[in-house]
């Protein structure tokens, strides 16, 4: 019963959403090639499964990198009746004025940003998205706003940066890692985090495995905090 009402009770008990977050990369630990070339890395099983996970949460969170890198739609491509609100967490709303989020027929989209955000950003955007004006940039700030809207479970799908303070902010209590049997090279900035600024292996993150499978030709890791 625990398990199947983890989500609920986690959200009862510490006021966020039970945080999951993805990536997908190659063997030597690459989100991308250095010219920032990405799509695809993973099989189509596996963006199958993304889907699939989409269609589990009540919001996807992206940063505005991703939104002016890959402009994404994030929806589950209908494997859910209900899309996941789509939430672009950003700093500044330096963001595109056109983007596939900013079309709400499919799903909706909301908007969160800190005090520095120019809000001159909303004066063309298309009516449709919500906004959420946030006191800082901290991620548990946002989660604790998503989760007075019900939201119970939600999917980081973001860049580096965004993942590594979402993670020190505990606000990640799942990882569900794709690893491609490809091998990218390049430079070490191009990986799923930045530096945690750890000096020891005893100081760092120590995942539980919970399950590992195969997605097509690729190998799909769940992993809990």
């Amino acid at each position: 019963c625990e398990s199947i009402n983890r989500e609920f009770s986690f959200r009862v008990r510490y006021g966020r959403p039970w945080g999951v977050l993805k990536w997908a990369m190659s063997l030597d630990g690459r989100i991308g090639l250095p010219n920032g070339c990405s799509k695809w890395i993973t099989s189509t099983p596996s963006r199958d499964a993304v889907h699939q996970i989409r269609s589990k949460c009540d919001a996807v969170i992206v940063g505005g990198g991703t939104v002016r890198a890959d402009n994404p739609l994030l929806t589950s491509r209908g494997k859910s009746k209900f899309e996941p609100l789509r939430v672009v967490f950003s700093r500044t709303l330096d963001l595109p004025q056109s983007s596939k989020l900013w079309d709400t027929k499919i799903a909706k989209t909301l908007i969160a940003f800190g005090p520095e955000g120019d809000e001159a950003f909303f004066s063309n955007l298309p009516v449709g998205p919500e906004r959420l004006k946030l006191n800082s940039n901290n991620p548990s700030e946002l989660l604790a706003s998503l989760s007075k809207k019900g939201c119970n479970k939600i999917l980081w799908e973001c860049g580096p940066e965004l993942a590594t303070s979402a993670i020190e902010a505990n606000c990640v209590q799942e990882l569900v890692v794709f690893v491609a049997p490809k091998i990218l090279g390049g430079k070490s900035s191009m990986t799923p985090l930045n530096s945690f600024g750890f000096e020891s292996i005893q100081s760092t993150y120590k995942l539980q495995h919970s399950l590992l499978e195969r997605k097509g030709e690729d190998l799909s890791w769940r992993l809990f905090f």
